[in-house]
């Protein structure tokens, strides 16, 4: 009888438990999902708890907390908005070592450091996180996302707020329509696409699309970057780049492979520092109204193309370390008009190799040696 009782109260304990007012508990157990669905409120997780119990307290009478409690999984939700009145908060105590999933329809989320993974989402309000071992999903629909490392994947998302993001172990995919990304060291590939400025100190390949701001990237494998009115800077680029800006400067402290880059208003800086001088290092550097500076190895074997179409005030219009053959004017512009006559430089580095083509409508190239 006493085992037969025993038996039937662990059943109901992994079972729908009951539904009351402002209060719920279930036992957990470490890489338990810990899953609540709150229709509206802000959601509060302390994640030092001792106890291998997962608890909520609502401090609204008008909540009710239905709790489901799994060996895999525990479960807390509540009954919707239309009957719940005033300011809702949900303070919810579990160990760390459990993976969350989180969701509330209307209201902020912060949450301490987890072991496991998190999906944090929110129709409306910022989001908060600590350290996080695992990988990560972190959504809001208005608000900022702030967390500190994450040692999996990554993905966050806000539809007009900021992301700042400690370190990722793995890739990471950003997303703001008008706020600010900022992330740390990153050990796989990025993606990246905001309103305003992007800034990530390292990663591997970097994708970066932004309406209108800076893009910084300290030191990637590749980099695609593109904004429609800011600066393009790396202190390091270990492979390709390929970068535009309607207006603003480009530069590149280290570049060690081919660079594609342009801006229609602004400055193109480039100092080209191969590991291998055998390998592909084309440049095409085109610029509206500003002027092109690429720093160039003695030993590299190329051949560089250097037009400017109209150089300001009858300055020098291409300055170059290396030896080149005569300039002439570019084809279609008029040579007996002083103003407007460009300037066309073909050089040949080390017997030629690399196409090294470099463009300014209204400017001055200089081409110097590593």
């Amino acid at each position: 009888m006493i085992r037969a009782l025993r038996t039937l109260r662990r059943s109901a304990l992994l079972a729908l438990a009951f539904s009351m007012p402002g209060l719920a508990k279930c036992p957990i157990s470490d890489g338990t999902t810990l899953v609540v669905r709150a229709a509206v409120g802000d959601l509060y997780v302390d994640t030092t708890g001792r106890e291998p119990v997962a608890e909520i307290q609502v401090e609204n009478n008008a909540v009710q907390i239905q709790e489901t409690c799994g060996k895999g999984v525990v479960e807390f939700t509540s009954n919707g908005p239309d009957s719940i009145r005033g300011t809702v908060a949900w303070r919810i105590v579990t160990p760390k070592a459990v993976n969350l999933d989180l969701v509330t329809m209307a209201g902020s989320i912060n949450v301490g450091d987890v072991d496991g993974d998190v999906v944090l989402r929110t129709a409306g309000g910022s989001v908060t996180a600590g350290h996080i071992k695992g990988k990560a999903a972190i959504i809001t629909q208005g608000g900022l996302i702030k967390s500190g490392n994450i040692g999996g994947d990554a993905e966050l998302r806000s539809q007009g707020g900021t992301l700042e993001v400690g370190d990722i172990g793995g890739n990471a995919e950003f997303h703001t329509t008008a706020g600010v990304i900022r992330a740390g060291n990153i050990a796989g590939s990025v993606t990246a696409d905001a309103g305003r400025a992007i800034s990530i100190i390292k990663a591997g390949e970097v994708k970066a699309t932004t309406n209108a701001g800076d893009i910084s990237i300290g030191d990637a494998a590749r980099i695609n970057a593109k904004s429609g009115g800011g600066n393009i800077t790396s202190r390091r680029v270990r492979g390709p780049f390929q970068g535009h800006t309607e207006s603003g400067d480009i530069r590149l402290d280290s570049a060690a492979s081919w660079v594609e880059a342009s801006t229609r208003a602004g400055n193109i800086f480039v100092r080209l520092v191969p590991d291998n001088l055998d390998g592909d290092l084309h440049m095409d550097l085109q610029a509206g109204v500003g002027d092109v500076t690429v720093y160039l190895p003695q030993r590299l074997r190329a051949s560089i193309d250097a037009t400017v179409q109209r150089p300001a005030f009858q300055a020098q219009q291409i300055i170059s370390e290396f030896p080149s053959v005569p300039t002439r004017p570019p084809q279609g512009l008029i040579p007996n008009n002083k103003f407007y006559s460009g300037t066309h430089s073909e050089s040949l580095l080390n017997g030629g190799g690399n196409k090294i083509v470099l463009h300014t409508a209204l400017g001055k190239i200089t081409i110097r040696k590593n």
